[in-house]
């Protein structure tokens, strides 16, 4: 496990919907998936730290304007999940996005679960499917 003391000042933190990457001074980037932090990679030679991390934020919102349903998803999975259970909670929509129980079930009845009820387990796997059908192309008739 990184820590993030040991690669200088922190330039900034990237919030993606299960993981967020940190770039560090010393042009390593850091990424935690709610277990901890992890060595990601590091910031080619030729840019700075600064630099890649601006990229990374324009990339991020450049993404949220042209998918308003995907970044209306990844607000309501941050509001129900903390870091650590978010993963868990997207894999399983992922997996059983058309079942919001199945989902419930899995995720929010039992040991170390997620605290949300079925309604808004329901919201997100609607939000989720809103999102999948952003992605997809029309077939040209």
């Amino acid at each position: 496990m990184a820590k993030l003391s040991a690669h200088g000042l922190e330039v900034g933190r990237v919030v993606y919907t299960t993981y967020t990457k940190c770039y560090m001074s010393d042009k390593t980037i850091l990424k935690n998936h709610g277990d901890g932090w992890k060595l990601s990679g590091k910031v080619k030679p030729e840019f700075s730290a600064e630099y890649a991390f601006n990229l990374a934020i324009e990339r991020l919102k450049k993404w949220e304007s042209e998918h308003p349903f995907g970044l209306a998803y990844k607000k309501e999975l941050h509001s129900l999940a903390s870091q650590s259970k978010r993963l868990r909670l997207h894999i399983t929509i992922q997996l059983m996005y058309d079942d919001s129980d199945g989902v419930w079930s899995e995720c929010c009845d039992g040991y170390d679960s997620i605290h949300a009820d079925l309604d808004e387990i329901n919201e997100l796997c609607k939000l989720y499917a809103l999102a999948l059908s952003e992605k997809r192309e029309p077939v040209a008739a």
